[in-house]
């Protein structure tokens, strides 16, 4: 059985982007159970901090990484569905190339831009 560690700091965020800011957890999360640890279990560790007006979330494991051979149960649609929400947040999501496991930070902005304004009709 993995620990998983939780260090959050208290933001306030919009239902829409909490959603899927909570997907992309679990995704991140459970590729961490499955494949971080092959013959073993081990810490999972979830970082959410304010960055200014940007928040910074990491998933990080100190398993054996993305350098090894591609799980044959891997479908990908894990990935598909973080590149998703991702996507939805305007996240940049990076691999911590320095980090022994495997390491993800997304960074994004804690509210979403405003809307553009519609050009008015010419007068």
């Amino acid at each position: 059985m993995s620990r998983l560690t939780l260090k959050a700091e208290p933001v306030e965020i919009d239902p829409d982007r909490a959603v899927a800011i909570g997907i992309i957890v679990n995704e991140l999360v459970m590729n961490a159970v499955k494949y971080a640890y092959p013959d073993c279990a081990g810490p999972i560790h979830v970082d959410l901090r304010a960055q200014g007006d940007d928040l910074a979330l990491s998933i990080a494991d100190d398993g054996v990484g993305l350098n090894v051979k591609t799980d044959p149960r891997s479908t990908g649609m894990g990935q598909r569905i973080v590149t998703a929400m991702a996507s939805k947040l305007e996240a940049s999501v990076e691999r911590d190339p320095a980090h022994a496991g495997t390491r993800i930070v997304l960074r994004f902005r804690r509210a979403s831009p405003p809307a553009a304004k519609p050009a008015s009709a010419a007068e």
